[in-house]
């Protein structure tokens, strides 16, 4: 008879528990969203070039292009006080590196040839 009580008993929490987790299911708390982070910086290989698209505010970064033999081909501080695009023209059958470096960025982008 306890056996019985007993499997009764059991069959009755575990049916509440699941019913309670179906419930809470497709409930989210607070805590648990998220926010989808944006890149400062956007890269886009043109035709004979690279357009970098700063998104927010960087205040003074400093763009550098480096060729595979570790060669400075291109360097030039940019001011970015709001979102702006910028071109770089480089000869593409060579592979490169695109350094964008400033307050709170440090990227390193390599560019290689199709």
């Amino acid at each position: 008879m306890k056996r019985i009580l007993f499997l009764i008993l059991l069959s009755c929490v575990s049916l509440c528990v699941h019913a309670m987790e179906e419930e809470k299911k497709n409930e989210r708390d607070k805590e648990e969203e998220r926010s989808i982070s944006h890149d400062p910086v956007k890269v886009e290989i043109v035709n004979d070039g690279v357009m970098i698209h700063f998104m927010v505010p960087l205040g003074e970064v400093s763009v550098q292009v480096i060729n595979d033999t570790n060669d400075l081909v291109y360097r030039e501080e940019v001011i970015v006080d709001s979102s702006l695009s910028y071109y770089i023209f480089i000869n593409r059958p060579l592979c490169y590196k695109l350094f964008i470096i400033g307050d709170g960025i440090n990227m390193d982008i390599p560019i290689l040839s199709e």
